[in-house]
C-alpha cells in the first residue's frame, strides 16, 4: 500500500512539474508577442509622427515651395497620402497658372 502510495505521489510531482514548465514556456511566450505588439505600436506611433511632421511642413506655404519639396518627396516615399498630397498637387497648379 504505501508503495502505491509512492508511486501516485511521483506521478503526481512529475505530472506537477510539467504543468509548471508548460505554464512558465506559455509565459514566456506571452510576454514575447506582448513585446512584439509593443515594438509594432512604436514604429506605428513613430512613422506617424514623422507624416505629420512632414505634412505640417508641405502645409507651411510661408517656406517656398522648392524647400518644401523634399518633405513632399519624403511624405510620398513612405506612402503618405491624402489632403497634403492633394494640397502640394493643387498649388503646383496653380503656381503653373500663374506663371503663364
Amino acid at each position: 500500500m504505501e508503495n502505491i502510495l509512492g508511486i501516485i505521489g511521483t506521478i503526481t510531482g512529475v505530472l506537477g512539474l510539467f504543468l509548471a514548465v508548460f505554464i512558465a514556456v506559455r509565459q514566456v511566450q506571452v510576454e514575447k508577442m506582448q513585446a512584439q505588439e509593443l515594438e509594432r505600436q512604436k514604429q506605428e506611433q513613430a512613422r506617424n509622427n514623422r507624416l505629420t511632421f512632414l505634412a505640417d511642413r508641405i502645409f507651411d506655404s510661408s517656406i517656398p515651395r522648392e524647400l518644401r519639396q523634399p518633405f513632399y518627396e519624403e511624405y510620398i516615399s513612405m506612402k503618405g497620402n491624402g489632403t497634403a498630397v492633394k494640397f502640394w498637387l493643387l498649388e503646383g497648379e496653380k503656381e503653373k497658372k500663374t506663371q503663364i
